[in-house]
């Protein structure tokens, strides 16, 4: 996936064609309005679709929202729109039946237009009456939204902010703070259909309270059969006292988000020299590159490769298998906020303040440089930084440090 190209055509095609969608409404507003329509007057949600289609992680930050509209509205039936490759981090959630959850394939350009339309049929087919567009000023969720036939159609606005046009025919602009955590930024969304006539929306604190924190606990089957596999892989692990995880890659779509491969290296060595550990290091397929130069340096005795062998159950079930994960920001941080595993989480181009895991489990670290963080809602996630000095700056001694404090054995 090329995402300058995924951006491109977001802009090139998405701002004409939210342009258009707009002057739609417009004049349909303006036909029932000559005709005398009269807006109906309960507004109570029946039928609520959350759209939230690139990010794995931001599905388990929007719980707290989904848990929240639940609880305020009774009987409600929750819908979700996804990337079909994301889908599972939904479904971990337990809070969706499966048969509401819409997908957008995006293997093809033939599959991503013809899962696209059956999105908008179906979206329309079943009747959802309030749309909540979770994505940070993409045009493409925009549109979906607009498309979608709902009375009630919400996402984040611009107001008076540069640049990131995405139509005019959301019937709730919420303003987006960029100071507050994601989770209470979609708190905010989902509290709007409530605080009509003000402006800019919303004009209310966020509890605390109102975050509430899913969780995924396994079947203890199903964590004596992944044991078996690690042991089959390095016998080691049946006399470890712990497991530590590493997730070296931060994928090809944005590696500026990478720890130094030669501090993983060296923090392997480091746990492995102190503990009875084993340092198994996790990732999708492309992380095996990673996890050979690990175990190249440091040696497979106390190591394993388990890059590219895990579903996302089994990723799950890892978590809860092991002690401590040790990451860059992205999806993995947010599903071990689930789990029981100790998480350490490494940002530079983004921040803990917007993306922090959910899960009193959790450390961050974050070196606070001038420019960090470069990673945002208004440039798309795009930066020209070429040395990410920002990850560079987090010592491996600090991560050390509160990887002992895990293990019970403070430096």
């Amino acid at each position: 996936m090329n995402l300058n190209f995924i951006r491109a055509i977001d802009k090139w095609v998405g701002i004409p064609a939210c342009f258009f969608v707009s002057l739609a409404h417009r004049v349909i507003d303006l036909f029932k309005q000559w005709r005398g329509h009269q807006p109906p007057q309960n507004k109570t949600p029946r039928k609520i679709l959350f759209i939230e289609l690139s990010e794995m992680g931001s599905a388990i930050l929007a719980y707290p929202a989904m848990k929240y509209m639940l609880r305020r509205y009774p009987g409600v039936k929750l819908y979700f729109l996804t990337f079909t490759q994301n889908r599972f981090s939904v479904d971990i959630l337990s809070i969706i039946p499966k048969e509401h959850v819409l997908t957008v394939n995006m293997r093809s350009p033939g599959h991503f237009l013809f899962s696209t339309l059956k999105a908008v049929v179906a979206m329309r087919k079943v009747q959802i009456d309030t749309v909540f567009d979770l994505e940070l000023f993409s045009r493409f969720s925009s549109l979906l939204s607009g498309l979608s036939g709902t009375g009630m159609r919400v996402g984040y606005g611009r107001y008076h902010e540069e640049g990131l046009y995405r139509g005019s025919f959301m019937t709730h602009r919420v303003f987006y703070n960029p100071h507050q955590h994601m989770a209470k930024n979609f708190l905010a969304l989902v509290k709007s259909i409530e605080r009509e006539g003000k402006y800019p929306l919303v004009k209310e604190a966020i509890s605390e309270r109102d975050l509430v924190q899913p969780s995924y606990r396994p079947a203890e089957a199903d964590l004596k059969s992944l044991k078996i596999r690690l042991a089959a892989v390095n016998p080691v692990v049946n006399e470890a006292e712990h497991l530590v995880l590493l997730n070296p890659s931060a994928g090809d779509l944005l590696p500026v988000r990478a720890w130094p491969m030669e501090n993983y290296t060296a923090l392997t060595r480091r746990i492995i020299e102190r503990f009875n550990a084993v340092v198994i290091v996790i990732g999708l397929k492309g992380a095996g590159r990673e996890a050979e130069r690990i175990l190249a340096d440091v040696g497979p005795e106390r190591c394993i490769d388990f890059t590219d062998k895990t579903s996302f159950k089994d990723l799950f079930d890892l978590f809860n298998l092991a002690d401590v994960l040790v990451t860059a920001d992205g999806g993995p941080a947010h599903f071990a906020g689930l789990t029981s595993i100790k998480n350490v989480v490494l940002f530079g181009p983004e921040t803990p303040v917007l993306y922090a895991p959910l899960g009193r489990n959790t450390t961050c670290l974050f070196a606070g440089l001038a420019c960090s963080p470069c990673l945002s809602a208004y440039n798309h996630r795009r930066t020209g930084c070429i040395d990410p000095k920002c990850m560079k700056a987090i010592m491996v001694d600090e991560v050390f440090e509160i990887v002992c404090g895990c293990l019970g054995n403070s430096m």
